[in-house]
């Protein structure tokens, strides 16, 4: 019998603890690092509903997501709640980056 992988382990935690905003976020970028498009975002966007405060990152994240899966209208909006988020938390180079993100959709 094979070992659980680290995204097995990362689901299992999720399952545990629904509300847990560290393991949603762990566990998203996990699936975002596989290349799961659609599962990232369904656990980026479940970590954001659980108000975990400084969210510039996971937002970030998101738009690519959304992105990728060709929501372009979806990624327009999280990159610009992410630039808020950013620049609300101080964290002006990832509302920099971002913003790149942002000006890019419409290239």
């Amino acid at each position: 019998m094979s070992e659980p992988s680290r995204l097995d382990k990362l689901r299992e935690l999720v399952e545990r603890s629904p509300r847990d905003p560290r393991a949603r976020y762990f566990l998203a970028n996990e699936l975002f690092r596989a290349g799961e498009w659609s599962g990232a975002a369904e656990q980026l966007e479940a970590y954001l509903a659980l108000e975990a405060g400084d969210v510039g990152a996971a937002l970030k994240s998101l738009g690519l997501c959304l992105e990728r899966l060709g929501r372009v209208e979806a990624a327009r909006g999280a990159y610009e709640r992410g630039i808020e988020a950013a620049l609300r938390h101080h964290h002006d180079g990832l509302a920099a980056e971002i913003r790149f993100l942002l000006e890019a959709l419409d290239d």
